[in-house]
C-alpha cells in the first residue's frame, strides 16, 4: 500500500510509486493524500485530503486484502502523518519505505509541524529512508554547518537515532559534479 500525493507531471507523487511498485511485479494499493499542483520544474499549490478521507481509504481496502508492504510518501498535512502513522502501528510486522521529498514549497512553519510529526511517527516505524542528500540533511541534521557535506553514513546514524534502520541517500555529490546512490546504515 502506498500512501503519497497526486502529482499530475508524474515525476513523483502517487503516478511515480504507482510505476515503479508495478515495474516490481507487485500490484499498487494507492491512497491519495493530496494533490499537488505542479508543471514539470515547480510546485505552485497543494491540497491535502483530509486525514479521516485518508484513514477512510486505507482501513476499507485493508479490510479487504493482506499487503506485504508499505510505501509512504508526501502525507499531506501534520494531520495527514498522525493518521498515516496509526495506520502504520497497527501493522508493525509490515515494512515500511519512507520517502522524504523536498518541502521548501511549503510554508515554514507547517513545513516544520510536518517535519517533526514524521521524525516522532514516522521514522521509528521505517525499515528503509529514501531521499537526496540535501533533503536528508535537511531533515535529520538541521545544525550541520562542517565544512564538507554529511556522509551518508552520519545520515544513516542520525536517522537510526529515530528508529530507522536503513538510509538510500540520493544525489550524493562527488567530485567532478558525479552524483551518487548509497544504502547506509
Amino acid at each position: 500500500m502506498s500512501f503519497n500525493a497526486s502529482d499530475p507531471s508524474g515525476a513523483g507523487g502517487m503516478a511515480g510509486d504507482v510505476a515503479t511498485i508495478a515495474a516490481m511485479g507487485a500490484h499498487s494499493l494507492p491512497v491519495v493524500t493530496g494533490i499537488v499542483m505542479r508543471d514539470t520544474h515547480e510546485v505552485f499549490d497543494y491540497h491535502a485530503i483530509d486525514a479521516d478521507v485518508i484513514a477512510e481509504q486505507a482501513r476499507s481496502i485493508l479490510e479487504d486484502v493482506t499487503i506485504a508492504a508499505w510505501k509512504v510518501g508526501f502525507l499531506g498535512s501534520t494531520e495527514g502523518v498522525s493518521t498515516v502513522a496509526e495506520i502504520l502501528s497497527d501493522y508493525p510486522d509490515v515494512p515500511l519505505v519512507a520517502y522524504m521529498p523536498n518541502l521548501s514549497w511549503i510554508e515554514e512553519d507547517e513545513q516544520q509541524s510536518y517535519l517533526d510529526a514524521f521524525r516522532e511517527l514516522v521514522l521509528p516505524q521505517t525499515e528503509v529512508l529514501v531521499g537526496s542528500h540535501q533533503t536528508l540533511t535537511d531533515f535529520l541534521l538541521p545544525d550541520w554547518d562542517n565544512e564538507r557535506p554529511a556522509s551518508p553514513r552520519e545520515i544513516a546514524v542520525a536517522a537510526g537515532e529515530h528508529g530507522t534502520r536503513y538510509v538510500l541517500v540520493t544525489s550524493v555529490p562527488l567530485p567532478d559534479q558525479f552524483m551518487d546512490n548509497v544504502l547506509a546504515s
